[in-house]
């Protein structure tokens, strides 16, 4: 995923998890709020999910299940998006549909 793209800062994530819209699905749980810049995306993986090697490898595949999608996102927006225990197990391609399933049930997709 680009730079530009990327959600940072510890107050930014702070105000998203504290003030953010969440939305709930199986495999991970998006929490957004409107931004007066572009659109930025954070990625949390907690230690529930496994050993350092699994964490890394559930976030490299959620930042590639959203890049993929990036263009289809709503702007001005900020996401967090939070993996959920049982994750590690799912393939990319079932990553991704639960990715586009959430951002489509709080219609955050653009539509085409």
């Amino acid at each position: 995923m680009q730079k530009k793209y990327r959600l940072s800062g510890r107050k930014t994530f702070n105000y998203l998890l504290n003030k953010g819209t969440s939305v709930p699905a199986k495999a991970l749980v998006l929490i957004y709020a409107p931004s007066k810049y572009t659109k930025h995306v954070g990625f949390i993986v907690s230690k529930k999910i496994g050993n350092a090697v699994v964490r890394n490898r559930t976030r490299r595949r959620l930042k590639e299940a959203f890049r993929s999608i990036i263009d289809d996102v709503k702007d001005y927006t900020n996401y967090i998006i939070i993996a959920r225990s049982g994750i590690e197990e799912l393939d990319f391609l079932e990553i991704k549909q639960a990715l586009t399933g959430v951002l489509k049930k709080a219609n955050l997709l653009e539509e085409e």
